[in-house]
């Protein structure tokens, strides 16, 4: 069967197939439609239908090898961390590299990124870090449900996943130029965090609530203290006192 394809390599050739999309996105130029422009706008016309074709290739290969193809067209929102880092820590792998995923490509988009190159595979190997590295915080944060705790473990998720998506080896020269910012790219993982402390506080599986545009909007409008929390000599306990001073006024 093919979705018994071992999921690193499904990840990997969905990533390729990101890179490929992404090149012909950043290589597209908007012309004017002056006669001396016609071999840009023809290029233009077929980048624009390769891109089509790519983005239907990936539909088709979500359906044939996704173990879960239905989730990828629901609307994702940030789970606790107790369904990303269960007792059986392979079975938390997957819906926090897919959620991460989208939550990333939703939130660059509204910041202004809409062709940011992302990875699933950064995020499988987030996941495995935190496991790794940070395993005694996270059981203490799910175990007790204690804020600071909480509030501790999303801010070294935050930084986590801002160090590996930063220090992702781009191959090819046009993924820099379209790249988000320092600034944009923080915000982002932080909200998705954030977002993710508040599942875990609330102590259930959201519903209606919007938990991460609720913390990208709390981060915004507390922006000052957000850039001197990231700014910090210890950023990760400048992080862990802001998200615990938002986590209980937040849905």
């Amino acid at each position: 069967m093919i979705r018994d394809i071992s999921n690193e390599i499904v990840v990997n050739l969905k990533d390729r197939l990101r890179d490929v999309r992404h090149l012909i996105r950043a290589n597209r130029q908007p012309v004017e439609p002056a006669p001396q422009s016609l071999p840009d706008i023809l290029f233009g016309k077929a980048a624009r239908a390769v891109d089509r074709a790519l983005t239907t290739a990936e539909t088709i290969s979500i359906s044939l090898v996704s173990q879960d193809p239905d989730a990828h067209t629901t609307t994702i929102e940030a789970r606790s961390l107790d369904t990303y880092f269960p007792t059986d820590s392979s079975e938390g792998e997957g819906p926090f590299r897919r959620d991460v995923y989208y939550l990333t490509k939703r939130l660059l988009s509204v910041l202004g990124a809409d062709n940011a190159l992302i990875h699933e595979a950064t995020f499988s190997a987030v996941h495995a870090t935190m496991i790794r590295s940070h395993g005694a915080q996270l059981q203490a944060a799910m175990k007790d449900r204690e804020l600071n705790d909480i509030a501790t473990t999303s801010a070294i998720l935050a930084c986590e996943l801002q160090s590996h998506y930063r220090s992702e080896p781009w191959p090819l020269p046009a993924h820099h130029e379209v790249q988000p910012d320092k600034a944009t790219v923080s915000l982002c993982f932080s909200s998705i965090a954030l977002a993710i402390g508040l599942a875990t506080y609330a102590d259930h599986e959201p519903g209606e609530e919007k938990l991460v545009e609720s913390a990208l909007l709390a981060l915004q409008a507390g922006q000052e203290r957000f850039e001197e929390a990231i700014e910090a000599p210890n950023r990760i306990r400048a992080l862990s006192d802001l998200f615990a001073f938002l986590i209980p006024h937040l849905p």
